[in-house]
């Protein structure tokens, strides 16, 4: 081989090796943009479906509820609620739902409630068979104090979502604000707080 050609195959190789360098760092920059943009379209899908939830949940009546009290077993009506005109903050949460995101809906629920001097009144709305509710509640001891409800199949277009969700309701039966909390988006949660607390305060 003489050295022309020597020289030139070394040329081709380097050149090869540049350009397998320039690639990588392409196809890395592409993934990452990639990468980048997916929490904005997670955040659009979120908001997407928020605006969902409302248009098919809000301003619709609950009826004819019949609800256990987990204090004292005693059963009630959901009418029966509403002791004067107040509004009622309910958390719904179901055994069909992702428990870690029903324990999160819970909590967040309270601490909601907690560190604001609202008027309304935190219920929860629980669909669970009864010794599983039992065993849920044993599981959140901050629930001391709450009111805890079983409460099967409420009529609303969001059930078949399964997933914890949270709406106000008034004396007249009517959901208003729904509302899912996600526990990867909490910053979504405090301004949906801000703005019913300040509408029902």
């Amino acid at each position: 081989m003489n050295s022309h050609n020597f020289y030139w195959i070394i040329s081709c190789f380097i050149l090869l090796i540049f350009n397998m360098v320039l690639l990588k760092n392409k196809t890395n920059e592409i993934m990452s943009e990639k990468e980048s943009s997916l929490p904005e379209e997670s955040i659009i899908d979120s908001y997407q479906s928020s605006f969902i939830d409302l248009l098919e949940n809000d301003g619709l009546t609950i009826r004819d509820l019949t609800l256990l009290d987990m204090a004292d077993n005693s059963v009630k009506t959901i009418t029966e609620l509403f002791a004067d005109d107040s509004v009622i903050f309910v958390c719904r949460v179901s055994q069909f739902h992702c428990q870690s995101c029903a324990s999160y809906a819970l909590e967040k629920a309270i601490d909601l409630v907690e560190k604001d001097s609202t008027e309304m009144r935190l219920f929860f709305l629980c669909e669970y068979d009864y010794r599983s509710l039992k065993i849920f509640v044993d599981e959140h001891p901050n629930l001391i104090g709450y009111c805890v409800y079983q409460a099967l199949n409420i009529d609303l277009p969001i059930e078949m979502r399964t997933y914890p969700y949270f709406f106000t309701l008034s004396k007249n039966m009517a959901v208003h604000d729904v509302f899912t909390p996600e526990t990867n988006n909490p910053v979504r949660t405090e301004i949906y707080w801000n703005h019913i607390s300040e509408k029902w305060r």
